[in-house]
């Protein structure tokens, strides 16, 4: 794959100081110019203000220029008109007015990863006369931006755009409801969600673990339980635990860990493409999805936003 990892994505918020402390409460790092990442670095959210909360562009890193030439070429030959110069290409998206851009990047190098202690388990004691490690844990910041979900009013213009013609490629889909996207070995770096106006569904901060997500999450919502959302549980669609926080932006953050990774495609596909139905939207167990996270509370007001000048 020439795509190789997602570089961050930029939003617009009606308050972007609001959604800034509560990602210095997170525990991100960064500021304003350029913008908040994990404790490891990786991908970073960049805020502008707006009238209405927007998603505005995505960026993604590939290897080499060779690649941005046959990014570009693929947009062309599929009717798109991409703006194609020195070490990046641009694209927008006209069914979500997100800006799309590939550059050439350094992959992400992780820092080396302390082994989590193997639990007891029936049969195999493992930890004994101790209590658990996970219990002497402590809120902290994610490691890194891990997705981003886009709201699309056309899911499908949206999609052939990511897959054939920036190189995406498919993970699980439901075709016109919901589809998982990835640009790394992460089971999904972008998902799409049929929607009536373009909107940033939710976007996703990894964990080392279901404690750190329980840990992190929990300190948030003792300090505001207004922020809670949805969780704690487990996705079928890679598979990862999650626990969603709402932002003062009102889009939806998510803490998760343990994601499915897809290094050989045709593994993939022989062990890990298991039927994705309808049953499996939500998560395999954990809370009833909230309809909220379905229908925003903010869609009439989006919706009238769009239908202006303000909100193009």
């Amino acid at each position: 794959m020439a795509l190789h990892r997602l570089l961050g994505f930029r939003s617009a918020v009606p308050d972007p100081a609001a959604v800034a402390d509560f990602y210095t409460e997170l525990g991100l790092a960064g500021d304003d110019v350029g913008g908040w990442t994990g404790s490891e670095g990786g991908g970073a959210v960049r805020l502008d203000e707006g009238d209405l909360r927007r998603p505005l562009s995505v960026e993604v890193g590939c290897d080499s220029e060779a690649d941005l030439e046959a990014i570009a070429r693929r947009l062309t030959e599929g009717g798109a008109d991409p703006r194609h110069r020195s070490g990046e290409v641009r694209v927008s998206d006209a069914a979500t007015r997100v800006e799309l851009v590939v550059r050439v990047a350094e992959p992400h190098r992780p820092p080396a990863r302390v082994e989590p202690a193997e639990p007891n388990a029936p049969g195999r004691a493992v930890r004994l006369d101790a209590r658990a490690p996970g219990v002497f844990g402590h809120p902290r910041p994610p490691r890194r931006l891990g997705h981003l979900v886009l709201g699309t009013p056309d899911i499908t213009a949206t999609r052939d755009l990511f897959v054939d013609g920036l190189g995406f490629k498919v993970s699980d889909e439901l075709p016109g409801i919901i589809t998982f996207l990835r640009c790394s070995t992460d089971h999904h770096n972008v998902a799409l969600v049929q929607s009536p106006v373009p909107l940033l569904q939710h976007y996703s901060w990894e964990c080392d673990d279901v404690d750190h997500v329980g840990h992190t999450a929990t300190a948030l919502c003792r300090a505001d339980p207004d922020r809670h959302v949805w969780g704690l549980g487990r996705h079928f669609a890679g598979s990862n635990f999650y626990w969603y926080l709402r932002d003062p932006g009102g889009s939806f953050l998510e803490l998760y860990s343990d994601m499915d990774r897809i290094e050989d495609d045709d593994a993939w596909d022989v062990r890990g493409r298991t039927p994705f139905e309808f049953e499996h939207i939500a998560n395999s167990w954990g809370p009833d999805i909230p309809l909220e996270f379905i229908e925003p509370a903010d869609l009439a007001t989006l919706q009238a936003g769009w239908a202006t000048a303000g909100g193009m």
